[in-house]
């Protein structure tokens, strides 16, 4: 399991990839082009990025909130396009606390420990985030690199290599409408603004409202909207 670092081609594992292009960021290396904070950077430009993804989209993410889950939707429309490879690794304790996230990302969701936020995009731009508790946590960085997007190509494919599927096979523990409504729900929507956004009758998103909260083991519409958003964006 390793990438290489931009000096000579010298095998690093996953973890030492992460350290050195984080080290390139604090030096202010021009390989690393400074974005500023995560959530303006994406909300800002995350509709062109996903329409401009041409073969693949592989993302990984360190313990994300509810709330940057629906802002990175777009990625997730993006991933599941015919031709598109989409890759999408969190670790066990995220999809602990996000129940429906596995079956947003559904066939492509794996779980792998994370050391920070990667996002590679047709394995010729790179996006890179640290983890909380890092100098930099919160901030992103992008680079088209050559040394940068090779080694986190490399990183990106160990990582994924090593991951285990928790869903295999076709089945996942939420639909895709399931998973459509769970995004409404949390956004406050009644049944009826529902059922008129997703094009079906008010009828029909009770029925699958109440088969959300069976599944997600809630007691009632509220709990489930808690369990879906991790208590709260």
């Amino acid at each position: 399991m390793g990438t290489q670092d931009g000096a000579g081609g010298h095998a690093y594992d996953v973890g030492e990839f992460f350290r050195w292009v984080q080290a390139l960021a604090v030096r202010g290396d021009p390989r690393m082009e400074p974005l500023g904070d995560l959530a303006p950077a994406f909300e800002s430009g995350i509709a062109a990025l996903a329409g401009s993804v041409r073969r693949s989209i592989w993302h990984m993410t360190f313990r994300p909130t509810w709330s940057e889950v629906r802002m990175a939707r777009p990625l997730a429309d993006a991933s599941r396009r015919t031709g598109i490879d989409g890759r999408y690794v969190t670790d066990r304790v995220t999809s602990a606390r996000l129940p429906v996230l596995a079956s947003h990302h559904h066939p492509y969701f794996r779980h792998h420990p994370v050391h920070a936020p990667l996002l590679v995009v047709d394995a010729r731009r790179v996006y890179v985030g640290a983890p909380p508790g890092h100098e930099l946590a919160g901030s992103v960085w992008t680079s088209t690199a050559p040394q940068v997007v090779g080694g986190a190509v490399r990183a990106f494919d160990a990582v994924w290599r090593a991951a285990v599927d928790p869903h295999p096979g076709d089945t996942a523990p939420f639909t895709r409408r399931m998973v459509e409504i769970a995004f409404h729900l949390t956004d406050g929507a009644s049944d009826r603004e529902i059922a008129r956004a997703i094009g079906v009758s008010e009828r029909t998103v009770s029925a699958e409202v109440a088969e959300v909260i069976r599944r997600l083991g809630a007691r009632n519409r509220s709990h489930a909207i808690a369990l879906i958003g991790d208590a709260g964006p």
